[in-house]
């Protein structure tokens, strides 16, 4: 007969694996429910009550009032805003009319965040044809599945301008709005008069040029795919403020935090992210159309002494201007300036 101090060490055995056994189980169990939540949307703001809550902020009247749906080829749906050129100015007559401006948003972002370059000081809207875009994928955009990389985002801006039958317009593109801009012009130089580049991407980044935030989204595999369910306004805060004097304000944290409400929204985002790789970089020199690049100072995501200064080198009729005070969306922190700027680009001075 086996004494027991012969029985405890197999009992003790038997005790941990009964343990590891049932973590192992409840650990199932956890990711079985979090796959189901994440396959029927568990979280997840519809498309449609996003766009409905994004056009009643105050900021965003003038996009509420101006919006409208375009049907593209191939059955995809592109929202757009219209704000027309008002009548001529006296004495106007016989001048050139500048081509219409496209104004394209970045990621995570709507075409909200162009109100202040529109609407407020040195306004565009009223002295331009000016049009927005939202981009597949993003905020208020009609549902679509993924994955949304660049070149896909870059096809469904060049066939919204095919769709409202624009040629030759002056192509204005933030941020990753800036890579699908001049990837559009590369694909259907027709289309594009001129390009202007806001804090761009496209150029290769090494890992550590990759901010935090990027770095997690990147290398987080599929747990990253599950953020949508842990957003906030805090959270978004953390993220945009670096890129603010003084910090994001609360109506511009609170239009970003709502369109990450959305599954898609948010895994589209992802996608871009990961497919930031300077994969066409090569061909920057192969744009044909006049560019303006536009670079705040104190980009900390692509500072314009490193990034904007290789987008002048690579692509050939390039004029680099730095906002100072400003950062990442210069439009936004600094809108009489680049109004200016981009006043007398569109207009050919």
């Amino acid at each position: 007969m086996l004494e027991p101090r012969h029985l405890a060490a197999p009992l003790a055995a038997a005790d941990a694996g009964g343990v590891l056994l049932r973590v192992l189980i409840g650990l199932a169990v956890v990711i079985a429910v979090v796959a189901i939540a994440i396959a029927a949307g568990a979280g997840s703001l519809p498309k449609a009550e996003i766009r409905s809550r994004t056009l009643a902020l105050e900021k965003n009247a003038p996009f509420a009032e101006a919006s409208r749906e375009v049907q593209l080829p191939g059955g995809d749906v592109a929202l757009v805003a219209h704000f027309p050129r008002d009548v001529e100015p006296e004495g106007a007559a016989g001048e050139a009319t500048p081509a219409p401006i496209v104004l394209v948003h970045g990621t995570p972002d709507t075409m909200g965040a162009w109100g202040p370059l529109l609407f407020g000081e040195g306004a565009l809207a009223g002295r331009f044809d000016v049009w927005t875009i939202e981009v597949t994928g993003h905020g208020m955009a009609a549902p679509a599945e993924g994955p949304f990389p660049f070149q896909r985002c870059a096809d469904f801006v060049a066939r919204t301008l095919e769709a409202l039958g624009l040629e030759g317009v002056t192509l204005v593109g933030n941020s990753y709005g800036g890579e699908f801009c001049w990837r559009a012009a590369l694909d259907r130089p027709e289309l594009v008069g001129r390009l202007v580049l806001i804090d761009s991407s496209g150029l290769h980044r090494t890992q550590e040029q990759f901010l935090s935030e990027e770095v997690k989204m990147r290398d987080w595999g599929f747990a990253a795919r599950l953020g949508y369910l842990l957003n906030s306004e805090p959270r978004v805060a953390s993220a945009l403020d670096p890129h603010f004097e003084g910090g994001a304000d609360d109506g511009r944290v609170h239009e970003v935090w709502l369109g990450l409400e959305n599954r898609g929204n948010w895994n589209a985002m992802i996608d871009l992210v990961r497919d930031e790789n300077g994969g066409r970089e090569d061909e920057l020199g192969d744009l044909a159309a006049p560019t303006l690049l536009v670079f705040g100072e104190h980009d900390e995501a692509y500072p314009p002494e490193v990034f904007g200064r290789e987008f002048e080198r690579r692509i050939p009729d390039a004029r680099l201007e730095v906002v100072e005070g400003a950062g990442h969306y210069p439009h936004e922190q600094r809108p009489a300036e680049v109004a200016r700027l981009l006043s007398a680009f569109a207009s050919g001075e």
